[in-house]
């Protein structure tokens, strides 16, 4: 038995020499995506090289970080695993620090740091109808994204077409909800124009410019009974004038789309209002609506109600 006694210590010596040893997991850290003004994704990439390996991300305004993502399974494997995770409740316009670290029995490997900035608080303006009618009521509202959205004053500036004037203020500023929505109540549309809203989020921001399109008013007069073959008028009214504008005299086909059949043209009525009239020969029921082409600028074309005209005979 003794002859085999330095054969097992000089295997136990292999077994403990650094060519056999555990090898950590490899961690790098990779760039932030989808940065907004209150969160982001954190990336990277692991190795476990043979090891049941965790991962996860520590981040913090400082590069001692102090908070970290939970810890994500990679599995035991040789190659590299794109590993993510998305953190929230961050503060607007500020930078921030993290990095990966990856655990298996091995050891620990930390990734390098690497940083990113939220961006400012942001809102997108929705306007209700879409577009709005010329002298109709309308309504603009939004949602605050960022650090101080409930609770922050909100103030509405525009220019109309063809925007060359500088914003100005529009009504009386409101005061956010908790969740940061807004709105801004009008009773009538009247032309084309530029909007933006400033906050009095942290820090203050003004948004990007959106275009409020106004769609013309345009009223369509019309029996809703004739006799095969016989003329019908169709006539109306056009909200503001706009004199020797095209006038679309539409039916709707079995597919359910509008086909343009006849047109005509906007004739003056006051400075306020332009009018239309034209007569077709109905041969058939259907359903049929007048759109005025405008040319764009203060208001942009507008469309009638659709009516149901029947023949009979």
């Amino acid at each position: 038995m003794r002859r085999f006694v330095p054969a097992l210590l000089l295997s136990f010596a292999a077994l403990a020499s650094p060519a056999f040893a555990a090898t950590p997991p490899d961690a790098a850290t990779a760039a932030a995506t989808s940065i907004g003004p209150l969160g982001a994704q954190l990336n990277g990439t692991a190795t476990p090289n043979g090891h049941a390996t965790n991962v996860r991300f520590q981040y913090g305004t400082t590069t001692k970080y102090g908070k970290a993502t939970p810890a994500q399974a990679i599995g035991q494997g040789a190659t590299a695993v794109p590993v993510a995770a998305a953190i929230a409740g961050l503060k607007s316009n500020t930078r921030y620090h993290y990095r990966i670290v990856a655990t298996s029995s091995a050891g620990t490997t930390r990734g390098a740091d690497k940083s990113f900035k939220t961006t400012k608080p942001t809102t997108t303006l929705t306007f209700t109808p879409n577009p709005p009618t010329f002298s109709r009521p309308f309504t603009v509202s939004g949602q605050l994204v960022g650090t101080g959205a409930g609770g922050a004053t909100v103030t509405l500036l525009g220019r109309p077409f063809p925007y060359t004037a500088a914003f100005l203020k529009i009504g009386n500023s409101v005061v956010s909800n908790a969740d940061g929505t807004y709105s801004f109540a009008f009773t009538a549309a009247q032309s084309t124009m530029q909007l933006e809203v400033k906050a009095t989020t942290t820090p203050a921001f003004t948004s990007s410019i959106a275009t409020l399109n106004v769609a013309s008013l345009i009223s369509l007069h019309v029996h809703t009974h004739v006799r095969k073959g016989h003329l019908l008028r169709f006539a109306g009214s056009v909200l503001p004038a706009q004199d020797g504008l095209i006038v679309k005299i539409q039916k709707r086909d079995r597919a359910g789309v509008f086909r343009t059949v006849a047109h005509t043209t906007l004739g003056h009525s006051s400075a306020a209002r332009s009018t239309y009239s034209r007569r077709l020969r109905i041969k058939r029921t259907g359903t049929y609506q007048t759109v005025v082409v405008s040319n764009g600028g203060q208001v942009a074309p507008g469309t009638s109600n659709a009516v149901s005209i029947r023949v009979s005979g």
